[in-house]
């Protein structure tokens, strides 16, 4: 298998460049931890690799995926299951067959679980409670009543004891973690160029919350690209938005490039694929990977100042010393950001998305080196990658992902996709194979 080094270049907008970074550390990389879950699950089986779909807690690991599906996506088999092994084996505790899309999930500092997840029949949205995982004991159901689409997220505000769910209908709603609606709003609306297609959202650790997403455009005969990327903030839990340079927003906000949030894709991708991959705040910094299907194809890194709302880097190929002919449209980022100064990872796929991949900054996304490779490659698609944003406590990065068998007619085909859980060590006692079976507090 082929060894590869990381040398990147980062630039701050405008005149002044950053010195060429540093290249990667000379020392071999990791491997990537592979548990199949599932090899006769769909193809799309862990679609929307941007709704947090992987948690861990004292408990164990929780992942949510697609089973199976019909022809209309009114009847999908989404399974919950649970790990107590740091993730070599995996128990299904729940299965439903319901008009949605695998639940989005967040879990709480006392091991509750939250699933978050449209009915396509009823047009409404659900979020539910469970504390007693094996029992499957619910606490409490809430209807998001409107909050129905099929590109959604889920996140935890646990400070102000709320939860955010994020629809591509444009729908916005906080929630208490007690389950009462608290508001719901309008926050995009449609403009003349694109709409409103996938959302995503991230919290900064002094509270700060940021919505980012990418639009869609029908372009000739019901085809659509995805047209741009763009982010903005809100400074008080969802009430009030900005742009990331503080500029007031009315709301609703239109979503395209003729609206007032903040563009992060460029204005020459607007006639490609333009995918907004994977989005967090984490100190003070603003982390955004997105693809663009140009010629070339790029898979660009951009970070923006959180305080200025200042563009400072961009890297038009984070995988710099691997290009891909097709580097993967879906990734994510991983960090330990309660603990300041720490690494920050992003997993997604080098070889043509055939093998999973991680790189790791060490000073905040200004330079990335190669941390963590896969030994098997895959002989077809790896698709729709997607993990818990926080490291296990014991120091590892959780995810799952969808093998796409051969050539399915369709998504929804049986048998057409394998579902893999993905664990990575950053802690030298968090391997697997070296028989850590039980989460354990991080030292």
């Amino acid at each position: 298998m082929k060894r590869w080094k990381v040398c990147v270049a980062s630039h701050v907008m405008g005149l002044l460049c950053w010195p060429v970074a540093m290249c990667a550390k000379e020392m071999a990389p990791l491997p990537v931890e592979l548990t199949l879950v599932d090899e006769r699950a769909i193809a799309f089986a862990t679609f929307q690799s941007h709704n947090q779909k992987v948690v861990s807690n004292p408990e164990g690991i929780f992942i949510t995926y697609l089973h199976k599906s019909n022809d209309d996506y009114t009847a999908q088999q989404w399974r919950l299951a649970k790990s107590t092994d740091g993730g070599k084996s995996f128990t299904t505790i729940h299965e439903a067959t319901h008009a949605t899309s695998a639940p989005a999930i967040e879990t709480d500092r006392q091991g509750a679980i939250y699933l978050g997840h449209p009915d396509f029949l009823d047009g409404n949205a659900y979020l539910v409670r469970l504390v007693n995982h094996d029992h499957q004991v619910r606490t409490s159901t809430t209807e998001l009543k409107g909050g129905s689409a099929g590109k959604y997220c889920l996140l935890l505000d646990e400070p102000r004891q709320q939860l955010y769910w994020f629809a591509h209908n444009n729908t916005f709603f906080t929630v208490g973690m007690d389950g009462a609606v608290r508001s719901k709003l309008d926050l995009l609306q449609a403009g003349p160029h694109a709409y409103l297609q996938y959302p995503h959202l991230t919290l900064d650790s002094s509270g700060t919350l940021f919505a980012a997403w990418t639009t869609s455009k029908v372009v000739e005969d019901n085809v659509s690209i995805y047209h741009d990327v763009h982010a903005m903030k809100s400074p008080d839990g969802g009430k009030t938005w900005q742009a990331l340079d503080g500029k007031p927003i009315e709301l609703p906000a239109v979503a395209d490039d003729t609206g007032p949030a903040t563009l992060i894709s460029r204005v020459d991708e607007f006639d490609v694929n333009t995918w907004l991959s994977a989005f967090m705040a984490k100190d003070g910094k603003l982390h955004f990977v997105y693809w663009a299907k140009t010629e070339p194809q790029r898979q660009w890194y951009i970070r923006y100042d959180i305080a200025t709302g200042t563009r400072e880097i961009e890297m038009e190929q984070i995988f710099s010393q691997a290009p891909s002919q097709r580097p993967n449209n879906s990734g994510v980022f991983v960090a330990n950001r309660n603990e300041p100064g720490s690494r920050l990872y992003f997993v997604s796929t080098i070889d043509d998305q055939s093998r999973l991949a991680c790189l790791a900054s060490d000073d905040n996304g200004q330079t990335w080196h190669e941390y963590a490779t896969s030994d098997q490659a895959f002989p077809a698609r790896v698709y729709s990658i997607g993990a818990a944003r926080e490291l296990t406590r014991s120091g590892a990065i959780v995810g799952t992902f969808t093998v796409v068998v051969g050539e399915p007619k369709t998504s929804y085909e049986d048998a057409s996709g394998s579902v893999y859980f993905f664990r990575i060590p950053t802690l030298p006692t968090t391997s697997v194979s070296g028989g850590d079976v039980r989460e354990r507090e991080r030292p």
